[in-house]
C-alpha cells in the first residue's frame, strides 16, 4: 500500500518512519519551496491547535504552531526581535485579546470607505442582507 503525503515533516522522521518499516519517499525543498511549506504547515498545525483536546494536547499543539513560526521567521530572514516589536507595537495600537471581544457582524452604509475593506474578501466576510 502507498499513501500519499504530500506535507513538510519534521527532520527526523524519515528515519523514524524507515525504522517502523515504512519506505519513505522524501526530497529536500529549494528556499521558495521551503517557505510555501512551512505557509501550509502553519495552516495545519493551526488547524490541529482547534481541534485539540486537554491541556497536554493543546500544549502539544501550541508548541508544533511555535516551532513553524520560528522556522518560516529564519527562512524568511525575520528575527524573532522583529516579530516580537511588531507584535508590541500592534498590540499597542489596537490591543490585544483581554477583554475577550468578539465581533459578531459589522453594518455599513453603501459608500463608506470602510465597507470595501470587507467588499473586497467576500469568502472571509460573507453579506448577511
Amino acid at each position: 500500500m502507498r499513501f500519499r503525503v504530500q506535507k513538510l515533516i519534521r527532520d527526523r522522521l524519515p528515519a523514524i518512519m524507515r525504522a517502523q518499516g515504512l519506505q519513505v519517499f522524501d526530497r529536500r525543498l529549494n528556499d521558495a519551496e521551503f517557505i510555501a511549506a512551512l505557509k501550509d504547515k502553519l495552516v495545519e498545525e493551526a488547524q490541529e491547535v482547534g481541534a485539540a483536546t486537554g491541556r497536554a494536547d493543546l500544549i502539544d499543539e501550541l508548541a508544533d504552531v511555535m516551532e513553524v513560526i520560528a522556522a518560516l521567521a529564519e527562512a524568511s530572514g525575520v528575527t524573532p526581535g522583529e516579530i516580537e516589536a511588531r507584535r508590541r507595537a500592534k498590540r499597542a495600537e489596537r490591543g490585544g485579546f483581554d477583554e475577550r471581544v468578539f465581533n459578531a457582524a459589522v453594518e455599513a452604509r453603501d459608500g463608506l470607505p470602510a465597507a470595501e475593506y470587507y467588499l473586497a474578501r467576500p469568502m472571509q466576510y460573507p453579506r448577511e442582507d
